[in-house]
This record gives C-alpha cells, structure tokens and sequence, in this order.
C-alpha cells in the first residue's frame, strides 16, 4: 500500500477533516478519473454509455 491509500485510510477515520478539504483526496480523485477515461477509450458503446454518465466524467 503507498503513502497515499495509507493517507486516505487515516483521514477516514477522522471525522473533523472533510473529504473535499483534503488534498490527497484530490490525487486520488484524479486517478479515478484517468482509470475511467481508459475505460472509456477502449470500452465498447454501452461501456462508454455507462462511463459518460458519471458525474465526473467530463
């Protein structure tokens, strides 16, 4: 596990600090969105159908 699931599973369990306030919640926002946009590229039509429906798919 690196540093960074590490990071997000402490900050889980610490109820004062807001997800969208922590920045490694960013990073990690960002490699979902790339893993999505490599689904979406070689997915077929109802795979990208079902990735350009997700609110951050933009």
């Amino acid at each position: 596990m690196d540093s960074l699931e590490f990071d997000n599973i402490v900050r889980a369990h610490l109820p004062y600090l807001p997800y969208h306030l922590d920045e490694s919640n960013d990073e990690i926002d960002n490699r979902l969105k790339k893993i999505y946009a490599l689904i979406h590229e070689f997915g077929d039509d109802y795979t990208k159908q079902f990735v350009e429906q997700l609110p951050y798919f933009h």
